[in-house]
């Protein structure tokens, strides 16, 4: 077995006559937490829909000389069905829980749902099952959840359920976008914490998509950076303090701190840019 989970060579991502992403190359190793970070507008979350399959052919144009999971080529012709065809060996969890749960069914059922499409077990050991995982994310009254919708759950509680259903179909590759950006600060934390532990119990490659990357820096094994489409920078998490790409450090030098507060005018991009400019001249 391969220790890359993930190959990626030579993707572009296209809507129309604008390119959100350009000529990409990545690569996930097994059990590794890999983050790809930039501003909003980066192409962080095109790459990431691209890997997934989440860009109708319609809307968007794909390229890639390689895209790879677990060995396999999944390269998507375009000729497909609208609706996305799941891969697997891949899941994801998105942005906004509220949206990508179902409103109509019980939490239990979609949960039901993935377990038994992934492995052939009665209903009845399904929903054992399904319990169990909800208590795995933390979720200390799983019955009642089981027979809840989404919209009775709290943010952070719809979170946790969106982790339970995207493990559970056994992925040795967990995509999440923006998994933390609904949650305030604690929650955040807590969230992120969780989910690469999950991962890691599964066996499961983590690759993050997040504007936050100091929450980043603290769970993953290496921070990509992303930048008007393009993949500026691959530096070791535990390395980020010696970035050497200009943006990379424009973002870092963007994070809010103590001192920081303290400045009369908060540091932006622009400013960090203009200044590390003008000290290269």
């Amino acid at each position: 077995m391969t220790d890359t989970v993930l190959r990626v060579r030579d993707l572009t991502v296209s809507y129309g006559t604008t390119t959100a992403v350009r000529h990409a190359d990545l690569e996930v190793r097994r059990g590794e937490r890999v983050a790809i970070v930039g501003e909003s507008g980066s192409g962080k979350t095109s790459l990431g829909n691209a890997i997934a399959g989440f860009l109708e052919p319609g809307t968007a144009t794909v390229t890639a000389a390689t895209l790879e999971l677990d060995g396999t080529s999944i390269v998507r012709t375009g000729t497909g069905p609208r609706i996305p065809v799941r891969t697997p060996g891949l899941s994801m969890v998105f942005q906004d829980a509220m949206s990508s749960l179902d409103p109509v069914w019980t939490i239990g059922s979609q949960l039901v749902a993935v377990l038994r499409a992934t492995e052939k077990v009665t209903k009845r050991r399904a929903r054992a099952d399904a319990i169990d995982r909800l208590r795995a994310v933390g979720i200390t009254d799983p019955e009642r959840v089981m027979h809840a919708r989404s919209y009775e759950l709290s943010g952070g509680m719809r979170q946790r359920v969106m982790m339970a259903i995207a493990l559970s179909s056994k992925p040795s590759l967990l995509i999440a976008d923006e998994p933390t950006s609904a949650l305030d600060a604690s929650l955040a934390v807590g969230a992120m914490e969780l989910m690469v532990d999950l991962a890691e119990q599964e066996g499961a490659a983590v690759l993050v998509i997040s504007h936050d990357i100091e929450l980043c820096r603290r769970f993953t094994d290496v921070v990509v950076v992303m930048y008007r489409g393009e993949i500026v920078e691959q530096i070791a998490s535990r390395d980020l303090a010696e970035a050497r790409h200009p943006y990379t450090r424009g973002l870092l030098e963007c994070i809010p701190t103590l001192q920081s507060a303290r400045l009369d005018e908060l540091p932006t991009l622009e400013s960090v840019r203009a200044r590390l400019e003008g000290e290269a001249a």
